[in-house]
């Protein structure tokens, strides 16, 4: 039997308006508030400036994720490797990458008043914030007909 990587087996939905980069969300639990992520990015993809706004842990499961500086995408604060486990209380500012081969990673979540994420304009201001019914809309759309595939 062939070995498969997570990744191919996954139904990935890409963000749209970000080629290379896609999410599957896992759970939303509104007792706990909290929301369980994968992302996946390819090679050398990198997501919008964000700010988590509530505690999160991070596993990384397949390949390197990168870490930059929100205010400077060319400064790389961290690099994590397949098999790393990252935790941070929140309120914590960066833009994520795929490394040379990519990147998979599993994101949990804690939110606060509803809201996970704030994403950032070219001005490091916020243009918007993702909330837990966000991501249940990510769910619901996952097991949309035209949406139940997998990418390699």
């Amino acid at each position: 039997m062939k070995n498969q990587l997570l990744s191919s087996t996954v139904n990935w939905i890409e963000f749209p308006g970000f080629t290379g980069l896609y999410y599957n969300v896992l759970e939303v639990d509104e007792t706990n508030d909290s929301v369980e992520l994968l992302m996946k990015f390819e090679p050398g993809v990198s997501c919008i400036p964000h700010r988590h706004i509530g505690p999160v842990k991070t596993l990384v499961l397949e390949g390197e994720h990168l870490i930059y500086k929100v205010d400077d995408p060319d400064e790389l604060v961290d690099s994590r490797p397949a098999g790393t486990f990252t935790t941070h209380n929140g309120d914590e500012s960066h833009i994520e990458a795929g490394g040379d081969e990519g990147a998979v990673i599993l994101l949990s979540m804690t939110s606060i008043d509803g809201d996970i994420w704030e994403t950032y304009d070219e001005n490091l201001q916020v243009d918007r914030t993702s909330s837990t019914n966000d991501f249940k809309r990510g769910l619901r759309k996952q097991t949309l007909p035209e949406n139940a595939q997998t990418l390699a």
